[in-house]
Order: C-alpha cells, then structure tokens, then sequence
C-alpha cells in the first residue's frame, strides 16, 4: 500500500498549501507586531490572544511541515518538497522564537499568573505555562537565541539531514542468486530477517561496506553535531546534554538512576536468551552475529502478506475495543500507510500524528511476516495515541520521548498475545522469539546506545572521534552490553545509521525507549489483571500525556516509576515470555 496525503494537501502548487504558506507568514508577522506593542490593563485577555495566535501558528506549520517531510520521507530525491523545507526551515527560525517571547512576557506578568484559574485558555495550558518559567533559566538574550536558530538551520540541523540524504540516497552492492545486484539500503536491512544465515551475513557484510564508503562525512556530522549540543547546554546552563534531555523527557534523575540499574541487572536474562537463540541456529559456540539478532529460528506456516495484516489487526483489535478496530478500520480505509518497499524511502518505521487535520500517516517497509504485522500494530499504537489527543489543544498534543511509546507498545504487546492464543507452537515460537528479540533490542541495544552517546559526549569535548574512534566506542559499548552472548565482530558501524544520534534537538534517544517499553508493560499487566475502568485510565492516560509529568501519568495506574521495583516487574513480564519460549522450544 502506497500512502494517499492529499487529505493534507494535493501538491505544491495547489491554491491550499500556497493560501496556508502565506497565512503562516502573515500570523507569524502579526504575532511579533503584538508582542511588541505594550499590553493594556487586561493583561489576562493578552495572555489569551497569545496562546490563541500561537495555536493558529503552530497548526499551520505542523500541517505544512508534515506534508513537506513525508514527501521526503518516500522519495528522498523530491525536489519540490526539498526546496520547500528549506523555505520552511527559514520560518521557523521565527516561530522557535515564540516560546522566547511568550516566556518573556510571562516573566514580566508573573505576579499575575496567579490568576491563571480564572481564564479557561490558560487554565488548560498551565502545565506548559509551569514548563515555559521553569526554562526561562535557560535562556539567553533574545539576539543571542535568534542568532542561534538561524545558525543551527545550516549547521548542526543540516548535518543531520545530510546523514539522513546519504543513507537514504545510496544502494548496497551485495552477491545474491548467484550474481551481484544493486539494491537498496532497505531491501538489505530486511534480508538481515531473512531465514538463511549465510545471507543475512552477506547483507551485513555489503551494508558494511556502503558505510565505508560514508564514513568520513557522517563522522564529520556527528562530531559537529555533539560539539553545537555541548556548546549550546552550556550556554543554557544545564549540567550536561544528558541533564537537558532529562528535563526535556520530565524524568528525574533518579527514575534514570532506577532504569539503567535495573537494566543492567536483566543483562543475564537476555544473554541467555540469545546464547539459546545461537544453539537453535546450530552455532557450534551457542552464541548469535549480530546478523542473526532480527533473524527467526522458524519459518511460519503462514501466508503473512499486507492483506492477512490488514484483517488480522482488524479482527483482533475489535476484542479489545470496538472502538480501537474502527479506527484501525479508517486507517486502512483512507490509506494512511506506507507499507512497499520501494527506492528511494527511508528505512524503518514511523507514525507522523498530524494534530491539525485529526490525521496520522505511518511510513514502514512491511515484509511479509509477523514482524510486518506487530511493526504495524505498534505504528497504529502512535496513530491512536494521535486519536485521543486530536480533541486537546494543540499545543497540549506534545508529549515526551518517555511517554511517546506507551500506546505502541501496547498495541503490539496486545496483537502479539492475541496472536500467540490463536496460534500453534511453532507460530507461537515465533511470536514469542520476535518479542524477546524486540525487548532484546530494546533493553540491550538501547544500553549500548547509551553508553556509545555517553562516551561520544564525554569525548567530544577534547578532541575530534575519527570513524575509527567512533568504531571503538560503538564496538565496546556492544560489547558491554551483549557480553558473552555474541561473537565478537559486532556491528560498530552501527553509528553511521541509526539517525537518532543526529538530531540536535533530542539528544539521547535512546533510554526513552526502554521506559516506554517497561512503563506500557505495566498498564498492559494492569489490563491483564482486569482493572476496573481500564479502558478509561488508558485514554486518560493518553490523553494527559502532553500536560502531566512522568509521575502524575504513573498515579494513573497507581504505578510509582521512581522506584526500582516497578521496573523490574515490567521484566518479569519478559522472564515469563522467555519461560514459555524455552518450554515450547524443549517440547
């Protein structure tokens, strides 16, 4: 299925997308002219008309730059829509720039902002009014902050984007059937799942070699990158990018100090799983490559094509919610995914919520297997978590890396379950060995990632990391994390790929993912055990995620993420997976 955006906008030339170009400009004009001016008496109605214009702004930017981005997003040589980032990167230089000013006003009325109870516009704002003081801290003169934005649109921003061109622009020369072919970088990833081992080793291999070839340039943006993020926190006044990013992520560091604790101390359970995986296989030292990390041990029985998903995710979501399935249902109906593999995409999976029109748009490179299908029921995870929020302010609708994979994760833990109660073991084993390979990565790979960014950050500061630094860090990062469970050539190119490391504005996007994943385990044990009014909490939940903390999302489902023991009950949901796989593995 190829995505229809034209419920967003039917092209660059339509009189929409200019009309919505040009009211942006004109609103993001009027805004400055008003903030400007000096306020009246009624500096509550000011304080209103605000937020108000800063709505209608981001609204319409959200709804251009989300067409202009998944234009990109499947065919990365789109010129139209790269000219018309570029524009809108110019204006939003000035709309990155509101929250200064709205921050500078609210610093300047703060006697008043007692008073917010009273108008219903602030009142619904008040966590984001309550988060914009507390980063006035961190803010530095309004020339300075101008200065900056502009700079970073064609430094640290650009480099990323370069990172993103390269690895999406290239094809992997690889040997198959017998002669080698050229394809692309996609299609060589999704042969690291292929059933044969020899092959998904070749695909290794030749996805090695192509980041060979762009290793300097995307060593230069990453070093780049990290030193403008240093800079900047610096500046700020935080303690350390890893400081920001806590902040940004409404996480203490204590709740940090709790997860990769406990993640440290489940390493044993997952190496063990992959040290089983490898005996499967047939490695005569029981160990895995890291070709073999997305592999299945079986083949299914199963024709698993984008029909069967379509109907599978229907069917099974409609025994959990009507509600839910209907909305699966318009999904696939109004074609709000892209799911061939074609080239020219971008690789991966991703679900973009598109606030303004009550909308999402999913991009994955579905592959014919139960993989395709639980990527798809997480995707559709976000969408719906972009349902519940479309009746919110828009502004309310930002949430958290923390809390952006609680309703994917759950809607995949759910279609795996189901999937695993209607099924045989062999397709049972399967289930279970994609979700231990999925929590593997997430548990694992995410620690690894976090230690290679923490190094890189550390190391940044003195000196420039060459590919081969970088080669270094990665390699013994992996190392530290798969342990005895792996071979030893790991995969230490992997930093040449994974695209969270260039983006300036989320830095350590990784322990995020191994929240989310823990923290839905626990709403999703709480639907297990039959809570009262689940359904209610879930979409409360949801529906606060833009203006509540970590803490305040938690007392939802009475769950305390501070303490460690909450975070290791989340793993032994997986314990108790990897018990059933071992059974139905030694039957």
């Amino acid at each position: 299925m190829r995505w229809s955006l034209d419920s967003i906008y039917k092209g660059f030339d339509t009189l929409e997308y200019k009309n919505d170009l040009k009211v942006l400009e004109e609103k993001i004009y009027e805004f400055n002219k008003f903030i400007d001016s000096p306020f009246n008496q009624d500096v509550l109605g000011c304080l209103e008309r605000i937020f108000i214009s800063y709505e209608e702004i981001y609204s319409i930017y959200i709804k251009l730059h989300s067409f202009v981005s998944l234009r990109i997003s499947c065919d990365s040589k789109d010129k139209d829509a790269m000219d018309n980032n570029t524009y809108l990167l110019d204006l939003y230089v000035s709309i990155s720039l509101i929250e200064l000013n709205i921050i500078k006003i609210l610093k300047r009325y703060e006697d008043s902002l007692d008073l917010i109870s009273s108008s219903d516009v602030l009142k619904e704002y008040s966590f984001l009014i309550d988060g914009l003081m507390d980063r006035s801290k961190h803010l530095l003169s309004s020339e300075v902050e101008e200065s900056m934005a502009s700079l970073l649109n064609y430094g640290a921003i650009s480099y990323g984007e370069l990172q993103d061109r390269l690895v999406s622009k290239y094809k992997v020369e690889i040997y198959i059937d017998g002669e080698y072919k050229e394809i692309p970088l996609t299609k060589c990833r999704s042969l690291l799942e292929d059933p044969s081992r020899e092959l998904r080793a070749e695909a290794l291999k030749a996805e090695k070699r192509l980041y060979k070839f762009m290793e300097d340039p995307i060593s230069f943006s990453l070093n780049n990158i990290k030193k403008s993020v240093l800079y900047d926190v610096k500046k700020r006044g935080y303690e350390s990018p890893l400081h920001k990013s806590l902040k940004d992520n409404r996480m203490s560091e204590e709740t940090l100090n709790s997860l990769i604790s406990t993640i440290e101390e489940s390493l044993p359970l997952f190496r063990d799983f992959l040290r089983l995986k490898g005996s499967i296989i047939g490695d005569k030292y029981q160990k895995v490559y890291f070709s073999d990390l997305f592999s299945s041990t079986r083949e299914s029985n199963k024709k698993v094509d984008f029909d069967y998903a379509k109907e599978f995710l229907i069917t099974n979501f409609n025994s959990f919610s009507p509600k839910v399935s209907e909305f699966v249902k318009r999904a696939f109906e109004y074609r709000w995914i892209d799911s061939d593999i074609y080239e020219g995409k971008v690789g991966g999976a991703f679900c973009s919520n598109i606030n303004p029109i009550g909308e999402s748009r999913i991009l994955m490179n579905f592959n014919n297997s139960y993989d395709g299908i639980f990527t798809l029921a997480h995707e559709l995870g976000h969408a719906y978590h972009g349902e519940i929020l479309k009746e919110e302010r828009i502004l309310n609708t930002v949430y958290p890396m923390t809390i952006a994979e609680t309703a994917s994760i759950f809607f995949e833990t759910l279609i795996c379950d189901k999937a695993c109660k209607m099924e045989e073991d062999n397709e049972k084993i399967i289930i279970l060995e994609y979700e231990l390979n999925s929590a593997t990565q997430t548990i694992v790979d995410i620690y690894s990632r976090f230690l290679f960014e923490r190094e890189v950050f550390e190391r940044c500061k003195d000196e420039f990391l060459t590919p081969e630094d970088l080669n270094e860090i990665m390699f013994n990062s992996q190392r530290r994390a798969y342990g005895d469970s792996m071979h030893d050539d790991y995969f230490k190119e992997a930093w040449i790929y994974k695209s969270h490391y260039y983006d300036f504005n989320y830095n350590f996007y990784n322990y995020p993912y191994a929240f989310g994943l823990l923290f839905s385990l626990s709403i999703y044990n709480k639907y297990l055990s039959g809570m009262c009014n689940f359904h209610e909490k879930y979409e409360e939940l949801l529906r606060k995620s833009g203006k509540s903390s970590l803490e305040d999302l938690g007392k939802i489902f009475n769950v305390d993420i501070r303490n460690k023991e909450f975070f290791k009950l989340s793993i032994d949901i997986l314990r108790n997976k990897y018990s059933e796989y071992k059974s139905l593995i030694n039957k």
